[in-house]
C-alpha cells in the first residue's frame, strides 16, 4: 500500500500561543490546513495515490489518539468479547487542489477491510466529510425555521452498502449523501484500492488473512458550493472529516470484531455537532512554493476592561468599557444577509433560528428584536453584555419557546478521548428575564440545588417604563449584565490574557402580545443552539481595541477595516479601511432590519489606507452595519462589512 508523508506534526496547537504569551494563537494543524495547489501537475481519480504530487500535500492522521481541539477525537464502539481492538482506526488524510477542484486522499492501515447494509449504519469502513455550501443560504433563509444542517452537505465514501444490496466480496465503496442522485455523485466522485479483498477476511484463501489496507481519491467541485480558490485572495472552506472503521465481520470472529472511529473537528456529514475545520487554498500556495502561511488570527477578540474601570454587575451596561467597543455578536430571527455577513467565524453560514408553531397559520412576527452582544474580561472573569429594544419583554422563564435572554456555550477543557463525544464538551449557561424584570439563571450556572454556582452572576434590567410580563404596554428593551469566573466554573487559568475560549451563543425573543393568541417565540442562535455545534474561536487580548490611530500603512490583500473613530459616535464619525488596488469605492448604511439608511459615493481611491466621514444626524440610536464595496469597470469586484454603533 502507498505510503505517505505528513508534512505537517499533528498536536494542539491550537491552544499554544505562538512567540510571546500574548501572541493570537497558532491554528494550523489542528483545525487550519491548506489545500496546496498541483501547479499544474496531473491526478488521475483512481484511487492509487501514486502520483509524486501527494507527497507535498498538507496531511493529518486520524486515530484513538490524535486530538484536534476543540472538537476532534476517536470513539471506541467496543465488541463481543474484546476489551481493546487489536486494529484500531489508523488512516491519513491528505489535501490538494487543482484550481477549484479539491482532492482528498486517504491512506489507511486496515487489516480488515468492508462494509454491511445501511441499517447498520457504525459496521463499515470509509471517509465521511461535512461541508457548508454557500449555495443554500440565498434562498432557504427566507423560513420560520432554519435548522443546523440546512447549510451543510454530506460527502460520504464508504463500503457502508445501500439497502436491498449484500455485503459482497470484493466489493467497492458507494456514494452517499444529499449531492448523490439515484446513486451517482454530483459535483464530486471517489475512487479507492484495496491491498487485500473487501469483506473478505480470508481474501479468497478459506483461511484467516488480514487485509493491508486502502486508499482513496475523492475530487469535490468547490465552484459548485460557492468557493472560489483562484481568486487572488483564495478562499477559505468550512468542512470536516471522519474515519470509520469495522473489522472482522466477513466471517463474523466475535473473538475480534470491533468499530472505531476517529475524526478532525466532527464525526458526521450533512451538519458539524462538534466543530468545524476550515480548508485554506489561494493561488499562491502550491506544492512548489515552501512553508504554507501561519493562521494565527482568532474568530474574535475578547478585549480586557479598559484602564481603571471595573464593572458592577447591575444589569446596566453603563461602564466603559461597554462602549468603547462594538458588539461581537448580533442576532436577530430571519436575520438579513448584511446582519449576517457581519458575524465573526462561519456565523454568516451557520446561524440558524427556530419559531416554535411557526408556519402560515402562526400569528405575525411584529417585533424581530436585535440582541447585541458584548464580552469583555478582566483577570479569570468573562463578563458578557446584551443589549435590546425589546418591545414585548415576556418575563417567561418556564419553556424556553418564551425565553428573553441568552444562552452562552463554552466549550470545556475536559479531555476524554473514548467518551463518544466531543473531546471539548459544550457546557450551556442560561440567563433569562423574569417578570419582574430581573435576571434568572439557568442550565450549568445552577449547582444541584437549584441555587448560582459560585462563580457566576447575572442581573438585568429594563430600559425607561417598560415592564416584564404585561403584554398590554409597549416595552423599550432590557439589558442583562452577566460575569463568569471561568477558573472556578471551567477550570481555566487564573489569568484569561492570551488564552483562547470557544464559544457560542443563542439569542432568545418571546414576545407575549394582547390577545395571547397574538403571541409567539423565537430564538436565533450563532453556531451552537445548545449542547452541540461548532463554536468560534475568541482570544483573550489584553491589548485595546483598534483605534483610527492604528491602522498601518501597507497595502492589504483584501479590503481591510481599521474601524471607524469615535466609535460610539454622536452624530459623526469616520470609517478607516485599507483597499487592496485602486478602485471606485462605494459605501452602504444598513439598519439592522437590512435597510439602507445611506449610501457613501467617495468615488475611485488609492491602494492603502483612505477615510471616509459619516454624519448620522438624521438617525435614530443603535447598531448599523456599512458595506465597503470596491468597483472595477462598474463591477463589485469585492466587498466587507462592519459595524459602529450610534449613540445619541
Amino acid at each position: 500500500m502507498k505510503q505517505i508523508a505528513t508534512t505537517l506534526s499533528l498536536g494542539l496547537l491550537g491552544l499554544l500561543l505562538a512567540g510571546t504569551a500574548l501572541a493570537q494563537p497558532v491554528r494550523n494543524g489542528t483545525d487550519v490546513f491548506f489545500a496546496r495547489d498541483v501547479d499544474g501537475a496531473a491526478i488521475t481519480l483512481d484511487g492509487a495515490l501514486d502520483e509524486a504530487v501527494w507527497q507535498q500535500a498538507e496531511s493529518f492522521t486520524l486515530t484513538m489518539d490524535a486530538f484536534f481541539a476543540p472538537g476532534g477525537g476517536s470513539q471506541d464502539f467496543g465488541g463481543q468479547v474484546l476489551t481493546e481492538p487489536t486494529d484500531p482506526v489508523n488512516a491519513t488524510i491528505h489535501l490538494l487542489r487543482d484550481g477549484n477542484t479539491l482532492y482528498v486522499g486517504v491512506d489507511a492501515e486496515d487489516k480488515s477491510i468492508g462494509g454491511q447494509p445501511v441499517n447498520n449504519f457504525f459496521n463499515h469502513d470509509g471517509l465521511i466529510m461535512s461541508m457548508v455550501n454557500r449555495m443554500n443560504r440565498e434562498n432557504a433563509y427566507n423560513g420560520d425555521n432554519w435548522f443546523n444542517g440546512a447549510n451543510t452537505d454530506e460527502f460520504f465514501y464508504s463500503w457502508l452498502t445501500p439497502r436491498g444490496l449484500a455485503d459482497s466480496v470484493g466489493i467497492d465503496p458507494f456514494h452517499f449523501g444529499n449531492n448523490v442522485v439515484d446513486g451517482e455523485p454530483q459535483n464530486w466522485m471517489g475512487a479507492a484500492v484495496v491491498d487485500g479483498v473487501s469483506n473478505d477476511d480470508t481474501n479468497g484463501t478459506g483461511t484467516p488473512t488480514d487485509d493491508v489496507g486502502y486508499t482513496m481519491e475523492v475530487m469535490i467541485d468547490l465552484a459548485a458550493f460557492g468557493y472560489d480558490m483562484t481568486d487572488a485572495d483564495g478562499d477559505v472552506v468550512p468542512m470536516t472529516f471522519g474515519i470509520y472503521d469495522l473489522d472482522y465481520m466477513w466471517p463474523v470472529n466475535p473473538d475480534l470484531q470491533y468499530r472505531t472511529r476517529a475524526w478532525l473537528q466532527n464525526p458526521w456529514g450533512g451538519d458539524m455537532p462538534w466543530g468545524t475545520n476550515y480548508i485554506y487554498g489561494s493561488p499562491d500556495v502550491t506544492v512548489n512554493s515552501g512553508d504554507v502561511p501561519m493562521i494565527t488570527e482568532a474568530d474574535l477578540n475578547v478585549h480586557q476592561l479598559d484602564d481603571g474601570d471595573a464593572i458592577v454587575i447591575d444589569g446596566q451596561l453603563d461602564e466603559p468599557s461597554w462602549s468603547s467597543v462594538n458588539p461581537q455578536v448580533v442576532l436577530q430571527y430571519q436575520m438579513s444577509p448584511e446582519m449576517l455577513d457581519a458575524l465573526p467565524g462561519i456565523g454568516p453560514y451557520y446561524t440558524h433560528w427556530f419559531r416554535p408553531g411557526g408556519g402560515d397559520e402562526a400569528p405575525p412576527v411584529v417585533d424581530p428584536t436585535t440582541g447585541a452582544i458584548t464580552m469583555r474580561f478582566e483577570g479569570s472573569t468573562l463578563y458578557v453584555g446584551l443589549d435590546t429594544d425589546d418591545q414585548a419583554v415576556s418575563g417567561q422563564t418556564q419553556s424556553e419557546s418564551r425565553y428573553d435572554g441568552i444562552r452562552v456555550v463554552i466549550r470545556g477543557l475536559e479531555d476524554d478521548p473514548n467518551s463518544g463525544e466531543a473531546r471539548f464538551p459544550h457546557h450551556q449557561f442560561l440567563f433569562v428575564v423574569d417578570s419582574t424584570g430581573a435576571a434568572v439563571i439557568g442550565q450549568e450556572g445552577l449547582d444541584e440545588n437549584g441555587d448560582p454556582r459560585p462563580g457566576i452572576e447575572a442581573a438585568a434590567s429594563l430600559k425607561g417604563s417598560g415592564t416584564a410580563g404585561d403584554p398590554s404596554d409597549v416595552d423599550e428593551g432590557y439589558q442583562i449584565e452577566v460575569a463568569m469566573d471561568l477558573a472556578t466554573l471551567l477550570g481555566f487559568p487564573d489569568d484569561l490574557a492570551g488564552e483562547v475560549m470557544y464559544v457560542g451563543i443563542n439569542f432568545f425573543d418571546g414576545d407575549d402580545l394582547d390577545p395571547a393568541e397574538n403571541s409567539y417565540g423565537m430564538r436565533t442562535w450563532w453556531l451552537t443552539e445548545r449542547g452541540s455545534g461548532p463554536t468560534a474561536m475568541a482570544f483573550f487580548n489584553v491589548n485595546p481595541p483598534v483605534s483610527i490611530d492604528d491602522a498601518p500603512g501597507e497595502v492589504p490583500r483584501a479590503i481591510t477595516l481599521y474601524g471607524n473613530y469615535p466609535n460610539p459616535f454622536n452624530p459623526a464619525t469616520t470609517l478607516r479601511y485599507g483597499l487592496p488596488q485602486t478602485g471606485e469605492v462605494r459605501i452602504h448604511v444598513f439598519d439592522l432590519l437590512g435597510r439602507a439608511v445611506a449610501r457613501l459615493e467617495p468615488g475611485v481611491q488609492a491602494a492603502g489606507l483612505n477615510t471616509v466621514p459619516f454624519d448620522a444626524a438624521g438617525l435614530a440610536s443603535g447598531l448599523y452595519l456599512y458595506r465597503i464595496d470596491l468597483l472595477q469597470a462598474g463591477r463589485v469586484e469585492s466587498s466587507t462589512v462592519g459595524r459602529m454603533m450610534l449613540l445619541k
